[in-house]
């Protein structure tokens, strides 16, 4: 496979999605700074931080529209120096902003990573808060919903995660727009993402039974779930996809990834495992996961027949590889961004992985 890579720079990719292009994918959530702290810098030639745009959600809805699938961000930012990076990167992926909120106090966070052993990051804490939280708390659940309305005809999926669920205002805001989401058909795509600085827990900490209990209903609501082996096993009890398939209501697709990036999935009635796309792990482990998340999404906008059960004694619409074909496409972009250090400026478009993987 080709060892190249991707960055962000305007002049190298074409508009991928026509201004006009209502979004098919929703996006509620944080959009922050990371801020990479590196201990092995020479102070005197090079900064001993990086800052890299990210928050799961964005990272998401950059990723789609980088694939060509229209997206939208939901949430609540500020016009801070940060908050207008944020809405600079926005504009130049093409994310359309219709329902995104301004906060005219709270800061937009700044995640403090650190490295650890082996590569991989762990929040530290955010910075910037000034005694009244951050404007992602913050978001005016009424005014949301009431914003979202235009987008609904058209969209396919919304993506959430746990993190909305800390704060009251943005519990509140989930809620409707789950409500209005699930009236209008789209899919609900719950990625776990468990952060517990979110909570004021411990970094290395799982979730309180206060955690599950708000996440019960929303848990109940998904028709797609992605989760990492831990997380299954701390919010539902088991790492096993066809048994969160069978145990959930809604039957929702269910993918679930272990530390070195096997996939083990249940969608559309069939279950199966795939192995990384490459053996190594991630040099850059920030944003990969979003990526794949991203892939998937596009691919079900693309083609959502995969995610049709099989018949009684029939093979169904979609057999077992098309579903395999997206997920080793998912899986080549989260490859690609975990070579390079950001979780959005990486981040492939088609061309690119369909090089990769024909390598």
């Amino acid at each position: 496979m080709s060892n190249a890579t991707t960055t962000e720079p305007n002049t190298i990719h074409p508009p991928i999605v026509e201004s006009h292009d209502q979004p098919r994918v929703l996006c509620f959530g944080e959009a922050l700074m990371h801020r990479i702290n590196n201990p092995e810098a020479d102070t005197e030639n090079k900064a001993n931080t990086t800052d890299r745009p990210g928050g799961a959600p964005a990272s998401v809805a950059c990723g789609v529209t980088r694939l060509g699938t229209p997206a939208s961000f939901l949430g609540r930012i500020v016009a801070d120096p940060v908050g207008q990076q944020l809405l600079a990167l926005f504009e130049r992926r093409q994310v359309s902003t219709p329902a995104l909120q301004t906060d005219p106090q709270r800061p937009t966070r700044v995640a403090r990573l650190k490295k650890v052993p082996g590569g991989d990051l762990c929040l530290d804490d955010f910075l910037g808060d000034l005694g009244q939280g951050f404007a992602d708390s913050a978001v005016v659940p009424a005014t949301l919903a009431e914003s979202v309305k235009p987008l609904l005809g058209e969209a396919r999926w919304l993506l959430v995660s746990t993190n909305t669920l800390v704060s009251g205002l943005s519990a509140m805001a989930l809620d409707l727009l789950l409500k209005r989401a699930t009236a209008q058909g789209l899919g609900i795509a719950l990625d776990i993402d468990w952060c517990p600085v979110f909570w004021g827990l411990a970094p290395d900490a799982g979730p309180s039974a206060e955690v599950l209990r708000r996440f019960r209903p929303l848990g109940e609501k998904a028709t797609l779930i992605l989760a990492s082996a831990e997380e299954a096993e701390s919010f539902f009890g088991s790492a096993d996809p066809a048994t969160l398939h069978g145990a959930l209501a809604k039957r929702p697709a269910v993918l679930v990834t272990d530390r070195k990036g096997t996939v083990r999935w249940c969608l559309g009635g069939r279950q199966g495992t795939l192995l990384p796309a490459e053996e190594s792990a991630p040099s850059h482990p920030l944003g990969v996961r979003e990526a794949f998340t991203a892939a998937l999404l596009d691919g079900l906008c693309r083609r959502p027949e995969l995610l049709d059960a099989p018949a009684p004694g029939g093979a169904g619409v979609a057999g077992p590889g098309p579903i395999e074909e997206l997920l080793r496409f998912a899986s080549a972009c989260a490859t690609l961004v975990g070579r390079t250090e950001g979780a959005i400026e990486p981040q492939p478009g088609r061309e690119t992985v369909k090089a990769f993987l024909n390598a």
